[in-house]
């Protein structure tokens, strides 16, 4: 165990690998992203979560543009990119890859029998049940899958992308399904989707299959990245079926920044600054305790 201290107090910085690992591991990491997700309202009546950086969690509306991870072992990051599959419908290729790169964002969007995004509507922030679209943000096309079997796992159907922000159909519809949150624990005790915390499923409403990505290695024209598949089984203790939010931007939340501490259920400390100056972290001593944070939030 003391090597194992003394490794992560060596090797903490983020780097080209993170994917590779959980996203509070991640989160934990100096160096990562993550300061930039805009976050929900400080919580200061509890702990802060397993990584000591976050004490408000991110809360994920349409609109928003995210990553997603998988959370089976060694799962990467959900990721489309411009070349099709040689085989099957001839669409575009959906992987999981295992680096940071625009091709893993995605925009969480309305089902097609919705009215469009409206930027200027209330939020709408996401919660267990809901049917979204899933549009790739660099090619503006659809999340998408039909009874075509995958490349690798032929039992199960292909995932592709498919139209764009005007042509699509309801093969493009996929069912959140909450299993639980790392935080909050059971779906019951709470509504609103976080990032990093909340575990998810996503079951395309016409197929009924889940959105998967295992072990399974497409061939040099995949660029050897994972296939991602739709599961005809309906498992729920498959964590390959499971996902998070990883990165998350919202352009209309406008951050501030804060620096706040919290020891057991009290806050100790809270500061403002504002988005053109820089948060350093603070800290502060209780008995033998000494924590420090410093976020980005939006209020």
């Amino acid at each position: 165990m003391i090597t194992f201290k003394i490794h992560f107090l060596i090797l903490n910085h983020s780097g080209p690998g993170d994917s590779q690992m959980s996203s509070l591991f991640q989160a934990n990491l100096v160096g990562n992203d993550f300061a930039r997700n805009p976050l929900g309202q400080p919580n200061y009546t509890t702990h802060l979560i397993i990584t000591d950086i976050f004490s408000a969690v991110l809360e994920v509306a349409i609109g928003s543009r995210v990553t997603l991870k998988n959370t089976g072992w060694g799962g990467g990051l959900l990721h489309s990119h411009v070349q099709t599959f040689p085989v099957g419908s001839m669409q575009q290729q959906v992987t999981c890859y295992h680096y940071k790169d625009d091709n893993n964002d995605w925009v969480v969007l309305p089902r097609w029998d919705e009215p469009a995004y409206d930027p200027n509507a209330p939020l709408r922030f996401l919660k267990d049940g809901d049917i979204v679209r899933l549009r790739h943000s660099p090619t503006s096309r659809n999340l998408h899958s039909h009874p075509v079997p995958a490349p690798i796992t032929k039992l199960n159907h292909e995932v592709s992308c498919y139209g764009n922000d005007t042509v699509g159909d309801v093969q493009d519809h996929w069912r959140i399904e909450v299993v639980d949150d790392i935080k909050r624990g059971s779906k019951s005790a709470f509504e609103k989707i976080h990032s990093l915390t909340t575990r998810l499923r996503f079951r395309h409403v016409h197929l009924g299959c889940y959105l998967r990505a295992a072990n399974a290695v497409l061939p040099q024209w995949g660029f050897k990245q994972i296939e991602v598949s739709c599961d005809k089984e309906n498992n729920p203790e498959d964590i390959h079926t499971h996902w998070n939010v990883e990165s998350h931007w919202n352009d209309r939340r406008k951050p501030r920044w804060i620096v706040f501490l919290s020891v057991t259920n009290h806050p100790i400390q809270y500061r403002a600054a504002t988005p053109n100056s820089i948060a350093h972290p603070s800290s502060v001593t209780s008995g033998t305790s000494t924590l420090q944070c410093g976020l980005q939030t939006m209020l």
